[in-house]
């Protein structure tokens, strides 16, 4: 007879007649904790840094969808060059992937006005998310000597 009360929830029988969708969630679980576990750290580890640290840890779990994306313009980009360099085909402005990285490569702001307008947006928008993730900080901090 087998004990299935020790056995994982993955290793059991009933786990054929999971849906997709909750396989997702029973396997992300472990990475939502960890998450959790992160946020609820106490005072020293700032909002800032919690911020930065789960934007890294979510770019390296998409590295599996965005790897063969990346794969699937290179080899356009190849395609559309030896279209339009050996044979002479010229692709659609939609579909112009040279031409948009040649764009995007060559941007610049060539009005002062604009230049200085965009840096002075940029800092105010870091001043505020500084001073969001520091009052984050005090809160937590009063709530924290407040319940203790």
């Amino acid at each position: 007879m087998h004990k299935t009360w020790n056995k994982a929830f993955h290793k059991r029988k009933l786990w054929r007649s999971v849906s997709k969708p909750g396989k997702l969630v029973y396997y992300m679980q472990p990475l939502i904790e960890h998450l959790f576990d992160t946020w609820m750290q106490p005072l020293p580890f700032p909002t800032l840094l919690k911020f930065i640290y789960s934007w890294v840890l979510i770019f390296f779990i998409m590295i599996p969808m965005l790897y063969p994306l990346l794969v699937l313009l290179s080899y356009y980009g190849i395609f559309q060059y030896a279209a339009e360099e050996h044979f002479g085909l010229k692709t659609p402005e939609k579909w112009d992937l040279l031409g948009a990285a040649a764009r995007l490569w060559h941007f610049e702001v060539t009005n002062r006005k604009y230049l200085l307008f965009v840096s002075m947006y940029i800092d105010r928008y870091r001043v505020v998310l500084t001073a969001i993730s520091s009052t984050v900080d005090y809160m937590r901090m009063a709530l924290w000597f407040v319940f203790n």
